[in-house]
């Protein structure tokens, strides 16, 4: 098992801390939310860091797995083992997902925010605020690898 369980609920623990907080304080709770903001956007990044790990092992074992095969897609195989360093994590993604438009394609859209939160500084949508369920859809996705 991963550790994206652990962290859904190290997540969890804190962002209840967090509201208990906010809702004793009297005053202005502003900076309180900000540091809300910057706890889900943390977490949601370290959430797709330990996905990305795992999408990359996960593409390792289907390449080598594919390789196994006598027929001339073997050469297209052993191309592909030699070159998957090079390939994004949107390729290995593809490679894993092919068989689940859906599924890939919402992965996709995950990967945009995150994107956007890494390297653009951007807080995250209301779409993607509950953390802890996208975790838990992480963790999900893993289990089905």
């Amino acid at each position: 098992m991963s550790r994206l369980i652990e962290t859904a609920k190290a997540y969890e623990t804190l962002t209840h801390l967090l509201n208990q907080e906010i809702r004793r304080r009297s005053g202005s709770t502003a900076d309180l939310q900000r540091q809300r903001d910057a706890l889900d956007v943390a977490f949601y990044l370290l959430g797709w860091a330990q996905f990305e790990h795992l999408v990359k092992k996960e593409a390792e074992d289907v390449i080598e797995t594919q390789r196994g095969t006598r027929q001339i897609a073997r050469h297209a195989w052993d191309f592909l083992r030699k070159e998957q360093k090079r390939a994004t994590v949107r390729q290995k993604l593809d490679l894993i997902f092919h068989a689940k438009p859906p599924v890939r394609a919402a992965l996709d859209k995950d990967y945009s925010v995150r994107n956007e939160a890494a390297h653009n500084y951007r807080m995250l949508p209301p779409e993607a605020k509950d953390v802890s369920a996208f975790l838990r859809k992480l963790q999900t996705l893993v289990d089905e690898f």
